[in-house]
């Protein structure tokens, strides 16, 4: 498992103000690489190009495709087995947080988060952890 100056990380948010915001939380916390894209077309090039992937912060609602198809894609890609893969969404109603945990996803944060325990969910996830926090 990879230590946090080690660790590549993908956040895939389409909105600019909370995909700059995670970038600066990410890096706050001692994130080594991190990668953000804007749609699911960005995330998949993107993956593609990536010799590794520790974390995926996915949102959940983004125009066109949605998180939980690219949670979907994600996960029937061979090299990205051991990926952990994060629902990061303000939709924290019940049957979204349960589709997401009918689908697999490691884990759950609510947006907006939480600065107080951002680094430490980060930290837990990339250490194995399931961190299911939507609120």
């Amino acid at each position: 498992m990879p230590d946090l100056e080690t660790a590549v990380v993908l956040a895939v948010e389409d909105d600019p103000l909370n995909s700059a915001l995670v970038r600066k939380l990410l890096l706050i916390t001692g994130v080594g690489e991190i990668v953000c894209c804007r749609s699911a077309e960005e995330a998949r090039e993107a993956v593609q190009n990536l010799y590794r992937l520790d974390l995926v912060l996915l949102d959940l609602q983004m125009p066109g495709e949605d998180g939980f198809s690219v949670y979907t894609w994600l996960r029937a890609q061979p090299h990205l087995s051991a990926t952990r893969i994060v629902a990061a969404s303000a939709n924290v109603m019940s049957k979204d947080v349960d589709r997401a945990a009918d689908l697999g996803f490691d884990g759950f944060l609510g947006k907006p988060f939480n600065f107080d325990r951002f680094s430490t969910q980060i930290a837990r996830l990339l250490h194995g952890e399931r961190v299911w926090e939507p609120r």
